[in-house]
């Protein structure tokens, strides 16, 4: 009986071991569809067959302009961190070494920007494409594409180190490109911007005039970072000082602005001010203290602060009251605008015409936010100096823009344009949650994430 048994279970074996062989190719190919199933959260551009589906392609890019701007933790706040807009009071790491401008390679809110600023590019090329072939009519559809795509290449190139590469990944095959200057990038981006207004002119719509706007604005921004101040100046000609577009919004469902949310809510972030607990900050602005109109806050930096501390438990907090939770944040000014022409006065070294704008702005009530606006402030004497005048301009651009996204490429323009060096120009003393000196960052590193492209060997270099 025991053999008996044995004979049958050798027979049972051998028959599973066939069943299963022959069930193996079966096998194979379920595990290979599962493996090749499509991600059921994104719009391959493969799908894309309609009009509809393209605009939905449309309508995600501006998602996406609004997390590089005010929606997301983006150059607007991590510049600004770098700057001297704002100060950690947050427990991070990854927040405390970008304010004390001592940034890693692997620093994960920087890549998570980085990135960002590349989908931008990406999905703004792929709803090119679709746009093109299924709804190329209004075309400021398509405009506002181009434009999204040269914001996105604006801010990596006035805010990230030389070195940046601007692949293509549109076509779903990554293509791969060589590492670019500041310049290059920027560049591509003022052609964008052209390509932007091509789009938007000659209609007359309030879509069309929006995109027109901003993207002369933007276009003016650019050639300023090139050096083109005149030409820039002609740019924004005509439009008006009122003049101010939001064109992404904020709501309950959609997303907060983040001005608002990592500061007032999350209280993550404090506004910055030129002396803290470890003393006096070198070069910084005290947006915090000044008691500025176009800069307003509660609470303190020093003493005891009325809103107590921040996330961190230690940093006084210090708010701005400008934005709401829901509230729009400006992609674009007539503010700007004047500041832009402004600036091309003072590189005229027309220092009476660049204080007649800057008087003109302060002299009237200006809208800064949806639902804040300055009060009307005394005009300020004429500098005795071009030097004078330079530092004068750049206060008062950097009040009146505040974490907007400007601050730190002006403080690498007053390097690389007007001669100074970065001890002139960046904060610096000792930081105050280590009590050791500010480091020497002056922009972004391209982050780690970069390395899996074959032409990236790292920043070419780290110049303003």
């Amino acid at each position: 009986m025991r053999i008996a048994r044995n004979r049958m279970g050798r027979s049972a074996r051998l028959t599973l071991a066939a069943v299963l062989l022959a069930a193996a190719p079966a096998c194979d190919r379920v595990k290979d569809n599962l493996l090749e199933a499509v991600d059921p959260d994104l719009i391959m551009p493969a799908t894309i067959n309609s009009p509809e589906a393209a605009d939905a392609l449309r309508v995600g890019e501006l998602s996406r302009l609004r997390g590089i701007t005010g929606g997301g933790e983006g150059i607007w706040m991590l510049g600004g961190l770098l700057a001297d807009e704002w100060k950690s009071s947050d427990t991070f790491s990854q927040r405390n070494e970008t304010d004390q401008r001592s940034i890693l390679e692997s620093n994960g809110n920087v890549q998570s920007m980085y990135k960002a600023l590349h989908r931008l590019r990406t999905s703004g090329r792929e709803a090119i494409n679709a746009l093109t072939t299924y709804k190329p009519s209004p075309a400021w559809g398509i405009g506002q594409m181009y434009m999204s795509m040269g914001i996105a290449e604006l801010y990596l190139g006035e805010n990230f180190c030389n070195g940046i590469p601007l692949g293509d990944g549109s076509t779903g095959a990554p293509v791969y490109g060589p590492p670019l200057s500041n310049t290059q990038v920027i560049t591509l981006a003022l052609a964008h911007f052209d390509s932007a207004l091509t789009s938007a002119l000659p209609a007359t719509d309030a879509n069309a005039v929006t995109l027109t706007n901003i993207a002369k604005v933007f276009k003016a921004r650019a050639q300023v970072d090139l050096g083109q101040f005149q030409a820039a100046a002609a740019t924004v000609n005509g439009i008006p000082t009122t003049m101010a577009e939001a064109l992404v919004t904020y709501s309950l469902t959609t997303g907060d602005n983040q001005v608002w949310s990592l500061n007032t809510s999350q209280k993550r972030w404090t506004v910055g001010d030129s002396v803290d607990n470890a003393g006096l900050i070198q070069n910084a602005i005290p947006f915090a203290s000044l008691g500025d109109t176009r800069v307003r806050v509660t609470g303190s930096t020093l003493g005891t602060s009325s809103l107590g501390r921040g996330f961190d438990g230690s940093t006084n907090l210090v708010v701005q009251t400008q934005y709401a939770r829901s509230d729009a944040a400006y992609l674009a000014s007539g503010i700007d605008a004047r500041l832009i022409e402004a600036e091309a006065r003072l590189q005229a070294q027309d220092i009476a015409g660049m204080m007649t704008i800057l008087n003109t702005l302060r002299g009237a009530v200006q809208k800064l936010a949806p639902n804040y606006s300055t009060t009307a402030m005394a005009a300020l004497p004429t500098p005795a100096t071009q030097d004078q005048a330079v530092s004068l301009f750049f206060r008062e651009k950097a009040l009146w823009q505040f974490s907007r996204g400007f601050r730190l490429s002006d403080l690498r323009r007053l390097v690389r344009q007007y001669g100074r060096t970065q001890d002139q120009v960046f904060p610096t003393g000792t930081f105050f949650k280590s009590g050791t000196p500010y480091g020497s960052d002056v922009n972004f590193p391209v982050t780690t994430d970069e390395y899996n492209n074959p032409d990236f060997k790292g920043c070419t270099d780290r110049k303003a």
